[in-house]
């Protein structure tokens, strides 16, 4: 069976993908209520579709039988891709993280390091085994440059705890800016992720219908993974040149290793 990917990227392909699973929900009279009424069609507020409760819940469950995967992107700064290749995109590991904190900080007292990992023990119990992926990789590189200029939020949580900005830097010392391409099956997409996606959908569709276009613009979905991610799932990577730079104002960030080990033998 050839998979179908639902790639939030491709607007058109994905409205158009509607009458295939949805022509039973979105019928006639619904879309002729909506046509009349031309209500601001919302995702926070689905009370615009006529019986909203059971309406939404319907499309969410033909959405996800009828799509297999759903493309998504993770941004990092690897020292060595080929671990992604051969492992997967592996959940938050602590343990990992505190290692590699200590070794890129080995010139710091031991002690500094202890204090900075015990003020986020909080926070590495509720991201254990965590992977965050974007649907939208040109959105991923504007918004969120930081996980691909520095890596890790939580080291640059500690790094920031440790020394400050100047600390932080350092992370940039280490690894490739980097966008790893997935097709994640929508086994790994929880039902409220599911059903994040499918009202934006029904938000786009219900805009079209009333023409009354919100011009607010969907944000893509974010997916975050309770477990990790097997390497067959990773379709590809790239390696952005310039990047805007949230912890410098947004000016662009020249990303200077265009090539890794994974280019090269790939």
């Amino acid at each position: 069976m050839v998979p179908r990917v639902f790639d939030w990227r491709r607007r058109r392909s994905w409205l158009a993908s509607i009458r295939h699973y949805a022509s039973a929900v979105l019928t006639r009279e619904v879309r002729q209520e909506i046509r009349t009424s031309r209500p601001a069609c919302w995702t926070d507020d689905m009370t615009w579709l006529p019986d909203h409760g059971w309406l939404v819940s319907e499309f969410c469950s033909r959405f996800g039988d009828y799509y297999s995967h759903v493309k998504a992107f993770h941004g990092c700064r690897p020292r060595d891709l080929t671990s992604y290749l051969q492992h997967g995109l592996r959940g938050q590991d602590r343990r990992h993280l505190h290692t590699e904190f200590r070794e890129l900080f080995s010139d710091w007292p031991a002690s500094d390091m202890d204090d900075a990992i015990r003020q986020f023990d909080a926070r590495v119990n509720r991201e254990q085994g965590k992977v965050w992926l974007l649907a939208c990789d040109d959105e991923l590189i504007r918004r969120c440059g930081h996980y691909l200029i520095q890596g890790s939020e939580y080291l640059m949580a500690l790094a920031g705890t440790l020394g400050g900005q100047p600390a932080q830097r350092r992370l940039r010392e280490v690894g490739i800016p980097t966008v790893i391409e997935v097709d994640l099956p929508m086994s790994f997409v929880s039902a409220e992720q599911r059903m994040e996606v499918a009202r934006g959908i029904l938000s786009e569709w219900g805009q079209i219908v009333a023409k009354r276009p919100l011009r607010m613009g969907n944000h893509p979905p974010c997916y975050v993974l309770d477990t990790s991610l097997p390497p067959q799932h990773i379709k590809g990577h790239f390696h952005p040149l310039s990047i805007p730079d949230p912890h410098g104002g947004y000016r662009p960030y020249l990303n200077l290793g265009r090539h890794c080990s994974a280019c090269l033998t790939g």
